[in-house]
């Protein structure tokens, strides 16, 4: 049996966008236990409906970085869609007054634009030896 073997950007853009499903994932479901209305008494926390949204993201982020670590062409599919998804929510908070809010809206944003990149650009192929 051979072992499946994917280009190092491939790789690399399961990583990245694994990391940030999982850190959105962390950041999202946190403040799910305050309810709807918890969570707008809070006022420093994102809307209810946003925070569903971002567990969804989430775990479809780590499903398509599952199946682009197997070489599933639909995982690159899947981890473009929540990535774009994600980049242009993130567009939202680079207006943001909070210097941290803005920052980690912009790293959001170039790290969608990251994986999508990473997973879009063509690979070079090594000539076969003889």
């Amino acid at each position: 049996m051979s072992a499946l073997r994917i280009s190092v950007s491939k790789a690399a853009a399961a990583v990245i966008n694994a990391i940030i499903s999982m850190v959105g994932l962390a950041v999202s479901i946190a403040p799910l236990s305050l309810g709807a209305d918890g969570v707008a008494d809070r006022g420093d926390q994102p809307p209810f409906a946003a925070l569903v949204v971002g567990v969804v993201l989430g775990v479809l982020g780590l499903v398509g970085s599952i199946g682009i670590w197997r070489g599933e062409r639909w995982g690159s599919l899947l981890t473009i869609g929540v990535r774009a998804l994600d980049g242009l929510g993130s567009l939202f908070g680079v207006t943001a007054s909070d210097l941290t809010l803005r920052s980690l809206a912009i790293l959001s944003v170039v790290a969608a634009v990251l994986v999508i990149y990473l997973l879009l650009r063509r690979d070079v192929r090594e000539p076969a030896e003889a």
